[in-house]
């Protein structure tokens, strides 16, 4: 979830009230059918939300951002055949409500999945609990952006497959960086979530670095760079890097190794 405040830019926020399910919805059906699903908001705090409801493309860049887009303008996009019960939405405090969505779906579907992204946009920005604190509070506003996929019965599953295993030492942002890169590539005409983790082993005394799993998802038929960076007080070696793909519904584990020399 997205936090704006009244000037627009994004804020955290810690004790969320309000709550969206599911946060992913996938339609099935036949060409010329209309589909609906439920999705279901609960207010479980003592203010009133006040949302409009819209709805923009999206995509992912080559390092898994999502970017958006008016809707209707990508290739893959379905948001021309949703259609929204309403555009404006408010919830009451301890208010349960349902709010459905449909797919109108059109006489003739490419193979691949389509998406777009319902989007449910506060309008009464809350005022801070600014008691016994000092400073200017900040209304602060919630966007909450839905992902709205539809998949053809005959759309190609595909697999995630490695392109690419490296290791660089590169400058971002004007910062010498250390790390390991992976290039994957979604052979499927569905979006792919997976996870994939790192572990370095030295190869002179034989430790053991795992390194925590990183989440991944990649649209359909698109590549992701995924980047592990390298801590710089890793001794200075050669190392064994090992990258291991969890992939598929039957969590098949694809691996890719390299050989790497760390520098101080």
């Amino acid at each position: 979830m997205m936090v704006l405040n009244s000037m627009g830019s994004i804020q955290p926020i810690t004790a969320q009230t309000i709550s969206f399910s599911p946060t992913r919805v996938f339609f099935e059906g036949n060409p010329e059918e209309t589909v609906t699903e439920i999705i279901t908001i609960s207010n479980s705090g003592k203010d009133t939300y006040e949302f409009i409801v819209h709805i923009q493309d999206w995509k992912r860049d080559s390092l898994g951002n999502k970017l958006y887009f008016p809707m209707a303008t990508l290739p893959n996009s379905n948001a021309k055949y949703i259609g929204l019960s309403t555009t404006n939405l408010k919830v009451e405090p301890g208010e349960r409500k349902t709010f459905p969505i449909s797919i109108s779906i059109p006489k003739e579907v490419n193979s691949s999945s389509t998406n777009s992204m319902l989007f449910f946009t506060q309008t009464n920005a809350l005022e801070p609990n600014t008691k016994g604190k000092s400073g200017m509070g900040i209304k602060t506003s919630l966007e909450l952006g839905i992902q709205l996929f539809y998949t053809p019965h005959e759309t190609k599953i595909g697999d995630l497959d490695f392109l690419a295993f490296e290791h660089q030492n590169e400058t971002v942002q004007g910062k010498q960086v250390k790390r390991l890169a992976i290039k994957l590539k979604n052979t499927g005409e569905v979006n792919k979530d997976s996870f994939i983790k790192f572990e370095l082993t030295n190869k002179l005394t034989g430790e053991e670095i795992k390194i925590k799993s990183i989440p991944i998802a990649i649209m359909p038929l698109d590549y992701q760079w995924v980047y592990c960076p390298i801590a710089d007080t890793l001794a200075e070696g050669e190392y064994l890097a090992v990258a291991i793909l969890e992939s598929g519904a039957d969590n098949n584990l694809k691996v890719a190794e390299k050989n790497i020399y760390v520098k101080k």
